[in-house]
């Protein structure tokens, strides 16, 4: 049987980041990510979790080459990452639509600054709204699209690109608990359809066990892999409701849980006694 294809590898990544005001002082340095090492393979869906401050947006901007690491190396498709390319695709957890262009127009954007010609650009725009469910609002303006809508324009722009993964920064905690759940339902039928590899950011337990292939499970003070946990259910996995029932997927958000509460509680006795 043939080894899945590495997508992206992350390999012993760190980043210290310089607290201003306080240079060539004791604690003017903050170690935001301590050694993080993973891989996501092609046509998956990989959440991060941890506790805040574990430096998970961190590590996302970094695979986007927003941030630059101190050490270690990130690689898409076996290239290595050294700024922000079009093999990579954005969703921030706001939307950020251009208030002065239509939802097509905010999906022709990256298309726009590629030069791509106006009727192709057009028709990918179109088809991309179809896909996540707006073909009937392509031409209204952002403030006449709710929460979700906006979302699902966001994530549209991002695909418009063709990106190689997909890195996802909470794109959905700013939603109620049901605009939430059917954009999550609609998210698997997307990367289905789509066949993209996702990096997904997330504080919700239940949203990373439902939409992942694999959860890792990062530690604090510094950022560090815990655990990498894979999930058992299979492409056709049941709504979040009915898959809240399993004792499966109890038992997975039982160990989550613990694993951030451990570090959690190891971070802060470390903290105390270093303070003491």
């Amino acid at each position: 049987m043939q080894s899945p294809k590495v997508k992206l590898a992350v390999q012993n990544v760190q980043k210290t980041f310089r607290i201003r005001g306080v240079e060539n002082q004791p604690g003017s340095l903050l170690r935001v990510l301590g050694g993080v090492s993973f891989d996501v393979y092609e046509n998956e869906i990989v959440s991060l979790i941890g506790e805040s401050g574990c430096g998970k947006t961190t590590l996302l901007r970094i695979v986007q080459g927003l941030i630059r690491h101190d050490a270690g190396t990130i690689r898409v498709e076996g290239q290595a990452v050294t700024a922000p390319g079009r093999d990579r695709g954005f969703v921030f957890q706001q939307a950020g639509l251009l208030p002065w262009r239509t939802a097509r127009q905010n999906v022709e954007f990256g298309l726009e600054m590629a030069n791509v010609p106006r009727e192709q650009r057009r028709a990918k725009a179109l088809g991309l709204l179809e896909l996540v469910g707006l073909s009937h609002a392509t031409e209204l303006y952002p403030h006449e699209l709710s929460g979700g809508m906006q979302q699902r324009v966001n994530l549209a722009r991002a695909l418009a690109i063709d990106p190689e993964i997909l890195l996802m920064d909470e794109p959905f905690s700013a939603l109620d608990a049901q605009t939430r759940e059917v954009l999550q339902q609609e998210l698997l039928r997307i990367q289905a359809e789509t066949t993209k590899t996702l990096l997904f950011v997330t504080h919700d337990l239940d949203e990373a066990i439902y939409l992942s292939n694999r959860v890792v499970v990062l530690a604090a003070k510094p950022g560090r892999v815990k655990k990498v946990i894979d999930i058992p259910f299979g492409r056709n996995r049941p709504d979040l409701p009915e898959l809240r029932t399993n004792p499966e997927f109890q038992r997975i958000r039982a160990e989550m849980w613990e694993l951030i509460r451990n570090t959690s509680a190891a971070a802060a006795t470390t903290t105390t006694g270093a303070a003491a």
